[in-house]
């Protein structure tokens, strides 16, 4: 067992990564599952009568998406990165990791849903993959890096 534990460790944070993240992915198809439920946004509803049927589905993913990133917050810096204090500062810059996969996830629902018919929570699925490992990248470089792991980083590339 110890063999197997310290050919592991050197993973353990992509590791506790896979697993808080999976359980995140259920987290956040469980939240869209149920707004996509409660906020009626197809043809003919008053969401889609005032925005549209694209911005209205939009505004159904943008609302699971904030529920989802607080929820994130908690079980990335407790459970994965570890990191202690700079609660509001990690969120925000949690919030500035998941606008750019955000905006790459959107495009892609919006595609698949369009093309295929599928509905947002079906739609999401195939876009995981590329999700999971620019959330990864960012959350490690940025939004639960410490200030003595920049100031480490730049004194090892002089």
């Amino acid at each position: 067992m110890s063999a197997l534990r310290e050919r592991l460790a050197p993973h353990e944070e992509k590791l506790r990564f896979l697993f808080v993240g999976g359980w995140n992915v259920l987290f956040s198809m469980g939240v869209l599952w149920a707004m996509e439920r409660l906020i009626p946004y197809g043809q003919g509803s008053a969401l889609a009568g005032t925005l549209g049927v694209i911005a209205a589905k939009q505004t159904v993913l943008v609302l699971a998406w904030v529920v989802a990133v607080t929820q994130n917050l908690f079980s990335f810096k407790l459970l994965v990165f570890r990191t202690k204090g700079h609660w509001a500062s990690e969120y925000a810059r949690m919030y500035v990791t998941y606008a750019g996969t955000f905006l790459i996830e959107s495009v892609m629902i919006q595609v698949i849903s369009g093309s295929l018919g599928w509905s947002l929570v079906w739609s999401k699925l195939p876009t995981l993959v590329v999700t999971t490992i620019l959330s990864y990248l960012g959350h490690k470089y940025f939004t639960f890096r410490t200030l003595q792991e920049a100031v480490a980083s730049e004194s090892t590339k002089e």
